[in-house]
Parts: C-alpha cells; structure tokens; sequence
C-alpha cells in the first residue's frame, strides 16, 4: 500500500458482518491487531507466545470512513508515526475494494512483563520502527 511500509491483506469472515451487512465497527480493531501480528511475524522475527511480544496497547483511535462489505478485499497499512522513550504510534490505513474504510492510530508501550513495567524501547526495536516511520 503506498505511502505505507508494511501492509497485508485480511478476509473478511461471515462472523464479521453485523446486521446492517457491513463489517462491524469493533470488529475493524481486530483487523488492526491482525496486521500488528503479521508485522512482528514478518518483519520483527516473532515466532513465540503472544507474551514474547514485548508491548502492551495503550490506546486505539478508529476514523470510520466507508463500510466494508462481506465480499470486498481488504488490505491494511501500517507505519510508525512516532517512537517516544518507552512507546510508539502506528498508523493504520484499512481499504476495501480500493477505496479508504478506515483510518486508525494505535499506542503501544514496550512492557516488561515479569516486572509489570514499562521499559525503553531498546535500540533494535527502534531500528526496525524508524524504516516503518511514514
């Protein structure tokens, strides 16, 4: 997707449709938290647990601004538009059939687990985000 440096596609399950025969609009959130997936997946090398994830989501913000359909193909962008001390900012861009659907922006905040504290983004986190920054 241009302007974007990573993106993926995403099916559009029965499950997904409400009853007004558009995707719900909760369920545009799990979309973007499949793309998140697919990105640690595919260009941060997880392979683990979801706790071998190192970040906890602090905020989602979602702009409706088409409905998707059952049978349109979907396809989600995703890009850094800022990394703080311990957080980042995604933006997402979700279009169906071609055309926008949805805007977003999501929070994360790099988490240590076992302590139950945030911790800095660490040097290799941060080389990964700055070639998604937009």
């Amino acid at each position: 997707m241009e302007g974007f440096g990573f993106s993926c596609p995403v099916e559009v399950r029965y499950g997904d449709v409400d009853a007004m025969n558009h995707v719900n609009n909760a369920v545009v959130v799990t979309y973007l938290e499949h793309a998140r997936l697919r990105l640690w997946k595919e260009r941060f090398g997880f392979a683990g647990s979801a706790r071998d994830i190192p970040i906890i989501v602090a905020r989602v913000a979602v702009d409706y601004r088409s409905p998707i359909g059952l049978e349109h193909p979907v396809e989600v962008g995703v890009g850094v538009s800022a990394i703080g001390r311990s957080s980042f900012t995604f933006r997402y861009r979700i279009e169906a059939a071609g055309r926008l659907a949805a805007e977003a922006e999501s929070v994360q905040v790099c988490f240590d687990y076992a302590a139950g504290q945030p911790v800095p983004v660490d040097a290799e986190l941060r080389r990964s985000l700055e070639a998604l920054r937009l």
